[in-house]
């Protein structure tokens, strides 16, 4: 191909480039040793008879497709940016996937007359693309909030939908509000418009969990039944594949053209790597941090992300690692111009500018360092825009539900947990209990089920459990009854409930209890924690928005901590957060949000060491400093380059590494 190319007049760069996009489609682009030692081996690449062949067939089928003659067009003028030829690898890929599939292109029994086989290879070729369903979804002519949902919407969806309205340019916008403010809505608000105004092809939603985005597929999915459309929407993730299976097509027979070419790499790209290429998705946030990681086929991946706007999920609930990769992703997604939403609940402001400037190098082609800094704001919540120019930062303010919430807070001794579960729920409330361990979760709910069983039949509280280990579909049996229950419009059980769960409470599943009791956590997961209570209704009579805290006991050397929870959080996040909350009676958001949530996470002098915490407090700053260093360092090993330094593309998928490594721990 390059040979061909340098001929026909183009510069030996841009051959090349074209030559490895092209070769790249078996997942790896060819590069180095490989490709010295072919090219050395000149005696066997069948010299000019076989050269003649070559261009022989090429010239056949660029007179039958109706091209012009190669031999006349000014090849000496094209260029091939980085991401130009990674969409040309993976388009080649997806073309070479869907040709291989033997069903869709029946070799000819006999011999066929070539006019007549171009012709039906014709038809059969677009039959082949159609039934993958990769056609642009097209959202309706009115995208406003009321044209897609029947509603009004509420402040922070009232900024995004102005914000993202008549936008001419890949835009990215960065939404901090608190929990129940709309935020997911809100998205898909700004997906249609994006869409509708950019001519996009349609979006990926990527959120924290599998629970996450079964709840936001059923959003999606509602809205278009509202509007009539029938477009399809993919849930993606590891355990979709029930659902993936029932609408993928089941390839047969590939032509064994190369080693790495079979049935099974053809089924996992129609069921995994095809689906992403889907107009409309929702999935888990890894199935986009996939696109990060050197390793086979990562262009697929990316050429799937362009020409879509991608929204992800609770960004401030990523650690050093996925964070890492989820700069590194940005960067990428804003070379190839595409529009991205990120969505949090807590987002320190540090946070906040380290993702713009990551997306903003990558659409400006420099290094993070090299954009200009945000407008400084301490407004909670708001919404960040950035571009290609000015960026803007507003101010959203709240829907009544969240407005001056004053929780108060109570400290729990372990011991005391089933009590005061059993209290509250004797009075008719429906509690939910928070552990940071399944076995936690496990012991207290066996705890509770004994205590029960001792209580008259009439007074005796429903009790649920849930974990991110129960069985799929056990647990989908449990969501349900809970989004039932405790979802908006739920039932509420008139005897009281105790919920018993994990960290899925916190983040996978839309529902509203009267009082919370968690296990000590770093103050973005308490606040987030805090926003299950009294989260679809503010009626007085559901008594005090309480968060009790368990799990901490104070000493005048410092907190004392469970060994178990600073193998989960980082022993200086839970120090700081603790030196900030341990003489608080009362949490009041959402104002004090921002103020909080910068100061845990902010520099060091943002929180003053209270004295006798002195040793504590250096051992903990001292193991924050080298895990951050290891979390980055095994990120690294894991990520493609920056694309401002892009030069090769074999350097995307040279010492490929698993992309299933997107998180050094699971949610539990």
């Amino acid at each position: 191909m390059k040979d061909m190319l340098l001929g026909w007049g183009a510069e030996s760069s841009v051959a090349e480039r074209i030559a490895v996009a092209l070769g790249g489609h078996h997942g790896h682009f060819p590069a180095g040793q490989e490709l010295v030692q072919t090219r050395a081996q000149v005696n066997n690449h069948g010299g000019a008879r076989w050269k003649a062949w070559r261009d022989d067939l090429v010239d056949a089928v660029i007179k039958a497709r109706g091209l012009p003659d190669a031999r006349t067009l000014p090849w000496n003028e094209l260029r091939l940016s980085t991401t130009a030829a990674v969409a040309l690898a993976g388009l080649t890929t997806a073309s070479d996937w869907i040709a291989s599939v033997e069903r869709n292109f029946p070799s000819p029994e006999d011999e066929a007359d070539f006019d007549d086989y171009l012709r039906s290879s014709g038809a059969r070729a677009v039959k082949a693309v159609d039934g993958l369903d990769l056609q642009p979804w097209e959202p309706p002519k009115d995208t406003s909030f009321v044209a897609l949902f029947a509603a009004a919407p509420r402040p922070v969806q009232a900024v995004i939908e102005r914000l993202v309205q008549g936008r001419t340019e890949p835009t990215m916008l960065v939404v901090e509000a608190p929990t129940g403010e709309g935020k997911s809505k809100g998205a898909l608000q700004a997906i249609a418009t994006l869409v509708s105004g950019l001519g996009l092809a349609g979006g990926y939603i990527g959120m924290p969990t599998q629970a996450t985005s079964h709840q936001v597929l059923g959003e999606f999915e509602t809205m278009l039944t509202h509007l009539g459309d029938s477009t399809a929407v993919r849930l993606i993730h590891s355990n979709a594949k029930e659902f993936l299976d029932s609408k993928a097509a089941t390839p047969t027979e590939v032509g064994p053209d190369h080693p790495e070419d079979s049935d099974v790499a053809a089924q996992e790209w129609f069921t995994r790597k095809r689906s992403l290429l889907s107009p409309l998705g929702v999935g888990t946030v890894d199935q986009v941090l996939k696109a990060a990681i050197r390793s086979g086929h990562v262009f697929v991946r990316l050429a799937a992300l362009s020409n879509k706007v991608v929204v992800i999920d609770e960004v401030h609930a990523y650690d050093t690692y996925m964070s890492t990769l989820l700069d590194r992703l940005l960067m990428w997604l804003g070379r190839m111009g595409v529009s991205v939403l990120l969505l949090s609940a807590t987002l320190p402001s540090r946070r906040r500018e380290e993702l713009t400037a990551a997306w903003r190098a990558g659409m400006l082609d420099c290094v993070p360092g090299g954009v200009s800094a945000l407008p400084s704001s301490t407004a909670y919540p708001r919404v960040t825009m950035v571009g290609s120019g000015t960026s803007v930062v507003e101010s959203t303010g709240v829907s009544e539900l969240n407005r001056e919430r004053s929780v108060q807070l109570e400290w729990v001794d372990d011991d005391d947990i089933v009590n005061w579960a059993l209290k509250r729920a004797a009075g008719g409330e429906s509690v939910a209990i928070v552990h940071n361990l399944v076995n936690r979760a496990t012991t207290t709910s066996d705890a509770l089920r004994t205590r029960i069983a001792t209580l008259p039949a009439s007074k005796r509280p429903q009790l649920i459990t849930i974990t991110g280990q129960l069985a799929d579909g056990h647990r989908r049996t449990v969501e349900t009854d809970l989004r039932a229950a405790f979802g908006p419009g739920g039932s509420r059980p008139k005897r009281g409930a105790i919920v018993v769960g994990t960290q899925v409470l916190e983040q996978s599943l839309d529902l509203d209890f009267d009082a919370m009791l968690t296990d000590m956590a770093p103050i973005d997961s308490l606040i987030q924690r805090a926003g299950r209570v009294h989260r679809h209704d503010r009626d007085k009579g559901r008594g005090t928005l309480t968060l009790a805290i368990t799990g901490v006991t104070d000493t005048p050397a410092g907190p004392v901590f469970p060994p178990y929870l600073t193998n989960i959080y980082q022993p200086m996040v839970l120090l700081r957060t603790w030196a900030l909350l341990r003489r608080k009676k009362k949490l009041i958001s959402p104002d004090e949000v921002p103020v909080l949530i910068d100061a845990v996470y902010g520099p060091s002098e943002a929180v003053e060491c209270p004295p006798g915490w002195e040793q504590a407090w250096q051992r903990a700053h001292e193991r924050l400093n080298r895990a951050h260093a290891k979390d980055t360092h095994d990120a690294r090993l894991m990520y493609l380059p920056l694309p401002v330094a892009t030069h090769r593309l074999a350097d995307m998928t040279v010492r490929p590494q698993n992309p299933s490594k997107t998180r050094k721990s699971r949610y539990r």
